[in-house]
């Protein structure tokens, strides 16, 4: 298996934070598979946010994916009303294995809106993971590369806009219940600590820890606990001290309560002024 590609160092980490029912989203989604087409069969989300206040503004996204025996996949198509449409493809039937090619579309809505087409190429094996990646104006290239042996994993991307715009790294240990990682961005001027360790079968915890180049702080930390029970529950709480989250608080509760229903609810405090709470309620259906 080959190693995470670069831009996904630390997601086992941050999905810790990102993926466990926080925010204030309230929102809808079902997800569903069509009979196959083609080949394969096609994987389609629907998306609405908002609905209990539409002056924050309405969403809606259809989301899809569908991957063909020739080698020919599309990996990503999202169009969001407010944002616009994403669309990825990639073809990975070469002589060269591990060698595919990946070819996208971003479109954004509004009075800037504009359309670009990404191109990246890549190839991996199970030492390595490597990507060159730019449109096709040739404005910016940016060249990925990860190695990993034996649980450790080392990294890092190099961006050209007409010079050499940033250079990060990332260096990381996966163990049998613990990841430990540092990623140095921004010229090598911020650095990052994450890590997670699951201390129970149940309870898992990761801290997300920035140092960067003046007086902001930026710090996580995160405790996941499945209760084990028929309906799927986890319980999370999370503490955040950043400019966007100054010391707070949050909590999310996720279950199951029929087959192919989740639902999510969660709830966020400033600690320096608990009634400037926030709320956010999601059902999944699929």
């Amino acid at each position: 298996m080959p190693p995470v590609p670069f831009g996904d160092f630390s997601k086992s980490v941050t999905d810790l934070f990102d993926k466990s029912g926080f925010g204030s989203d309230k929102k809808i989604k079902q997800t569903f598979k069509t009979p196959p087409v083609l080949g394969g069969a096609v994987t389609v989300s629907t998306e609405v946010k908002n609905f209990t206040d539409y002056s924050k503004g309405y969403s809606s996204k259809v989301s899809a994916k569908w991957k063909h025996g020739c080698g020919f996949s599309v990996d990503k198509f999202d169009n969001d009303i407010s944002k616009g449409t994403v669309l990825e493809t990639s073809f990975n039937k070469f002589a060269v294995k591990g060698l595919s090619v990946a070819v996208n579309m971003n479109r954004t809505y509004g009075d800037k809106g504009k359309v670009t087409v990404p191109v990246e190429l890549k190839y991996e094996n199970d030492l390595l993971a490597s990507s060159l990646a730019t449109d096709t104006s040739f404005s910016a290239v940016t060249a990925n590369l990860t190695l990993a042996h034996d649980g450790l994993t080392v990294g890092t991307s190099l961006k050209f806009k007409d010079s050499l715009t940033d250079y990060p790294v990332s260096l990381s240990y996966t163990g049998k219940s613990y990841v430990a990682a540092i990623e140095a961005t921004r010229e090598l001027k911020t650095f990052t600590l994450l890590g997670s360790y699951k201390a129970t079968p149940e309870l898992t915890v990761a801290t997300k820890f920035m140092v960067p180049d003046g007086d902001k702080k930026n710090m996580s930390f995160v405790g996941i606990y499945n209760t084990g029970d028929s309906f799927g529950t986890k319980v999370a709480a999370m503490y955040s001290d950043s400019s966007d989250k100054p010391k707070t608080l949050e909590c999310a509760l996720t279950a199951k309560p029929v087959q192919q229903v989740e639902t999510g609810f969660a709830l966020a405090f400033p600690l320096k002024d608990v009634s400037g709470f926030k709320w956010g309620l999601t059902f999944t259906l699929g």
